[in-house]
């Protein structure tokens, strides 16, 4: 599969970060095939290396899958763990991130731009191995009480002190077409009053088995059964 590049505009030119990497790192030739994509579109295309850039060449557009419609709203946990989640939700196929300063956040905080540039980085890097046709959006939020709720169709709240409903008991047989939201606590869990608020916009409750999951790997094992159920749509 010829190496993915994310890029801000379809202008035929690849420089930075991407051109050193196609020329010093994969040592790619004149009329190598890579795949560049932009706003959601995804096109093979042949370069050209140049003394400062890469050119390119589109020579198709590639079909676009349907994919799950999920915003992962995590608490923040303490230290370097967060960069896991972003790995990994990326690659798991959530269409947006938001992190989110709760009751029990232990390290909280707006991110400073260093630690964002880093956040961003590991996203793409990510969506380009998972072979994604875009890149996550990644936001913060002060509070869940910040979040405008009435966005989503459904609105997925795990919780350790739920024991009964499964998130197979709480998604419909049918969820393409909706726009879905997983919350997931921080280290601490979700404070009382968090539950409360969540409940009165009408979040479902789930667990997410009988083992609990450390905050920062929660969110795949959620993401896994919804991408599952997503196929399934499709395949009928």
């Amino acid at each position: 599969m010829p190496q993915r590049y994310f890029l801000e505009e379809n202008n035929g030119l690849i420089t930075g970060q991407d051109a050193h990497h196609i020329k010093q790192v994969m040592r790619m030739k004149n009329d190598d095939v890579i795949i560049i994509c932009v706003d959601g579109e995804c096109y093979e295309s042949s370069i050209t290396i140049n003394k400062d850039d890469v050119s390119y060449q589109i020579q198709k557009k590639l079909i676009k899958h349907e994919s799950i419609n999920v915003t992962l709203f995590q608490g923040m946990p303490k230290g370097n763990k967060i960069e896991i989640t972003l790995k990994y939700a990326t690659m798991y196929g959530v269409s947006d991130i938001v992190l989110v300063d709760m009751k029990r956040t232990i390290q909280g905080g707006i991110p400073s731009d260093l630690k964002k540039k880093r956040y961003d980085m590991i996203m793409k890097e990510a969506s380009e191995l998972s072979h994604r046709f875009e890149i996550p959006s990644l936001s913060y939020e002060k509070g869940l009480e910040q979040v405008n709720w009435s966005l989503y169709d459904l609105i997925l709240l795990a919780d350790e002190d739920e024991k009964t409903v499964t998130l197979n008991d709480a998604i419909p047989d049918q969820i393409k077409g909706l726009k879905m939201a997983l919350i997931i606590g921080p280290e601490g869990g979700i404070d009382p009053k968090e539950r409360v608020f969540l409940k009165m916009h009408h979040a479902k409750l789930i667990s997410l088995g009988s083992n609990i999951l450390s905050s920062e790997i929660a969110s795949l094992y959620a993401l896994s059964i919804l991408n599952s159920k997503i196929s399934k749509c499709f395949d009928k």
